[in-house]
């Protein structure tokens, strides 16, 4: 029993992995057996189908949320504008600034500049790419500042 459970959660683990959701009716007999959905009924089949579905959405957007921003393996000129809100703007014990966006990254100051945001509400921001490299945040009309992603 417990071969067969590790076996089930290996196969949707491995199904989540690709990059679109698994089709339920591609599996031979012989790996339903193994895997123990030949005991569930049609509509079962489809309620597990439609869960693997969903959970590879998830997955898929949390990778896209991930490499905003890391674009090494892409070309310079293909490195896009970030658009978002700052949720809270911190500082650390050694005086370094951070930018938390709405999306969850998390941006570090990199350059000695400072920039206004409001402090009554969550401003509108643009991140750019900018030279080797680099990227800048700027308020709405206002200056900028290079920052680094961390998260």
């Amino acid at each position: 029993m417990l071969k067969k459970s590790l076996l089930i959660c290996g196969i949707l683990f491995a199904f989540t992995a690709w990059a679109k959701s698994p089709d339920l009716s591609e599996m031979t007999a012989e790996e339903k057996e193994l895997t123990g959905l030949n005991k569930l009924n049609e509509e079962e089949l489809n309620a597990l189908a439609s869960w693997l579905k969903n959970e590879q959405l998830k997955i898929n957007r949390k990778m896209r949320e991930r490499q905003a921003g890391f674009e090494a393996k892409r070309g310079e000129g293909q490195r896009r504008t970030i658009r978002a809100r700052v949720e809270k703007t911190y500082n650390d014990k050694l005086g370094e600034t951070f930018y938390e966006l709405d999306n969850g990254q998390i941006w570090k100051r990199a350059s000695s500049g400072t920039i206004f945001l409001k402090k009554d509400g969550r401003q509108l921001v643009t991140i750019e790419p900018a030279a080797m490299g680099s990227w800048e945040l700027r308020g709405d009309g206002n200056r900028s500042v290079k920052v680094k992603r961390i998260k």
